[in-house]
């Protein structure tokens, strides 16, 4: 198996190198080696090379110089996506997939565009705890945002305490669709909560 970890340096904010450590150690439990790259940008990206593509939280900064990196290699992550491969986001890094992120100023950056939904940054912190449900399994993190995530139609998670992607739909968060999973979920999500990194494990495995 072949992890890659993009913006390993830019996307980093709260440990979550660990999510791809955590990976890497339930594929072995379970008889699979896998080798983790790390990538970020001035590296060029071949994504059909990886099994799976992790990226972490960074400063609102930090994405905005992101998701430019991203733009030209679009067709490439749609191509991921659609030979079933696993694109995993936490933290703000999954806001970049959505059509549209405005910031705390009122300026609009055109998102990747490979989802409808639109991010609204704004100048206050959301900062909970949070518990949450994915498929049968109970699972707790941090949420540390400063945006409102609207469109999602397919979310990740059913919020039991805590925040959701905006005041409108504060039951749901992140989003699922296909072989995507984003979410502001951090902790980081695979370190605290083992049931994860053996779902990603096996959903690689199959």
């Amino acid at each position: 198996m072949k992890i890659l970890h993009l913006f390993h340096d830019l996307m980093n904010l709260y440990g979550e190198y660990s999510n791809t450590l955590a990976l890497q150690r339930a594929l072995s439990e379970k008889g699979k080696a896998a080798e983790i790259e790390k990538l970020s940008i001035d590296d060029s990206f071949d994504f059909s090379d990886y099994d799976i593509i992790y990226i972490g939280s960074g400063t609102e900064r930090n994405q905005k110089v992101a998701l430019e990196y991203l733009k030209p290699y679009v067709e490439q992550l749609k191509s991921v996506l659609e030979s079933g491969k696993i694109i995993l986001a936490t933290g703000n890094s999954f806001e970049m997939f959505g059509a549209k992120i405005t910031d705390r100023y009122g300026s609009d950056h055109e998102g990747l565009k490979i989802f409808d939904f639109t991010v609204t940054e704004g100048s206050e912190r959301i900062v909970e705890d949070v518990v949450a449900d994915f498929e049968d399994n109970r699972v707790i993190g941090f949420i540390n945002k400063a945006s409102q995530i609207e469109g999602v139609t397919d979310p990740m998670f059913i919020i039991k305490e805590g925040v959701g992607n905006c005041s409108a739909t504060p039951n749901v968060e992140g989003i699922r669709r296909g072989g995507f999973y984003g979410t502001h979920i951090i902790g980081p999500l695979l370190i605290r909560n083992k049931c994860m990194a053996e779902y990603f494990a096996d959903l690689l495995i199959k």
